[in-house]
């Protein structure tokens, strides 16, 4: 018989913690039967992984939403597509990401993080999310993709939203319709005139003029910059401070050991997935595990749950900072794996190096949580930077 979840993960119970819900559709089976959504999910670590390498049957070029309103009308970006099309967006969109460019732009973030931290580090109660998590990203990597005013103004207003419109149609997702339209129109009044000199946009046009890509796929693929650059990098960031802050004698351990800084990164990372989930159309019959999810079905594949699962890691709840979990699913697996997640993880990790330069202690209060359909994390974390005796 057919396991089946009759819960809801886009309700309201379910978006403030899903993690007693990911728990029953691991316990039920490899693959679980969502009545309510129509939706398969898959939550176990392996069976997310074996999902994810499936990218052949398990297909994004019909969409990775929960809804069908958003998967009839992607936008040509490489989120959305698969085989010989994806490789070649990909390979286009990842160049400015490759480690000899990160190398260069090394130098200029860990002056930023530098001189932001110091100027935290007053005792003084701020806002962790917007002054700290959030730095970065809508600072230095806002000018690298080269986006005019309007689009650095609106850039994360139009992020949330795309995020929230892949999730199922509630009220959150009818609400957020509107503000993705917006940012497909924005995207497609761009060009050579309107970016950055230089910028990772202005890149996707050269890709454009040398027939690499069509002129329709580098306006979209401004997109694949966009979303993935800030949200879940902030979101991440904003978790790793709250979980230094919060576990007995974690900073502390960090300050005297800072080899631990690359592996706090992958278990921040583990434990805040920021993006809980995204569908893959099955394009044929695919066994998950004893299960059979049917061709033209849809499956939720729960990054989140896989990175909590019992049966892969041990204690998956605890915030253990010498784990270092490598294999971690929150910047994904396989060909679709996250295009940003080198720049992610070394903004992450030259924040660590700075605050620990420079902070010696962090106090955190109670945090707000943001209310997305994909995402997850905090809206809010008030925080407070006590600086270091000596620096």
């Amino acid at each position: 018989m057919t396991p089946r979840f009759w819960g809801d993960l886009y309700g309201r119970a379910a978006l403030r913690d899903p993690y007693p819900a990911y728990r029953k559709i691991r316990d039920r089976g490899p693959a679980v039967w969502m009545p309510r959504r129509r939706l398969w999910a898959i939550g176990r670590y392996d069976d997310v992984r074996t999902a994810l390498r499936a990218d052949s049957a398990l297909t994004s070029g019909q969409g990775v939403a929960a809804n069908d309103l958003v998967n009839n009308r992607t936008a040509p970006i490489t989120l959305t597509s698969d085989g010989d099309v994806h490789a070649r967006r990909r390979r286009i969109l990842i160049q400015p990401v490759m480690p000899a460019p990160l190398k260069e732009l090394r130098p200029r973030l860990e002056t930023e993080a530098d001189r932001l931290i110091h100027g935290l580090a007053t005792g003084n109660e701020f806002d962790a999310m917007t002054s700290f998590a959030a730095h970065l990203p809508v600072t230095v990597v806002a000018e690298l993709v080269g986006l005019n005013e309007e689009g650095r103004r609106q850039m994360l207003h139009w992020a949330a939203a795309t995020f929230n419109a892949l999730g199922a149609l509630n009220l959150r997702g009818l609400l957020s319709l509107r503000h993705l339209l917006k940012l497909q129109t924005y995207v497609r009044t761009l060009g050579r005139e309107t970016v950055m000199p230089g910028g990772w946009a202005a890149r996707l046009f050269d890709a454009a003029d040398r027939g690499d890509i069509s002129r329709a796929e580098a306006n979209a693929m401004v997109i694949d910059y966009v979303a993935p650059a800030l949200d879940t990098t902030i979101l991440a960031t904003g978790h790793m401070l709250w979980l230094l802050a919060t576990t007995p004698g974690a900073y502390d351990t960090l300050r005297a050991e800072p080899d631990l800084i690359p592996g706090i990164v992958n278990e921040s990372v583990r434990l805040a997935s920021p993006i809980r989930s995204f569908t893959r159309y099955a394009a044929t019959d695919i066994e998950i595990g004893d299960a059979c999810i049917p061709k033209g079905a849809r499956a939720l594949i729960l990054f989140a749950s896989a990175n909590r699962d019992e049966r892969h890691y041990p204690q998956p709840d605890e915030f253990d900072i010498r784990r270092n979990p490598r294999d971690h699913v929150g910047w994904g697996h396989g060909a679709h794996s996250c295009v940003g997640m080198h720049l992610a993880r070394l903004e992450m990790e030259i924040l660590l190096a700075s605050l620990i330069r420079q902070v010696g202690r962090i106090e955190t209060g109670t945090p707000v949580p943001v209310w997305n359909n994909v995402l997850q994390g905090f809206e809010r974390l008030p925080a407070v930077f006590h600086k270091a005796m000596t620096v």
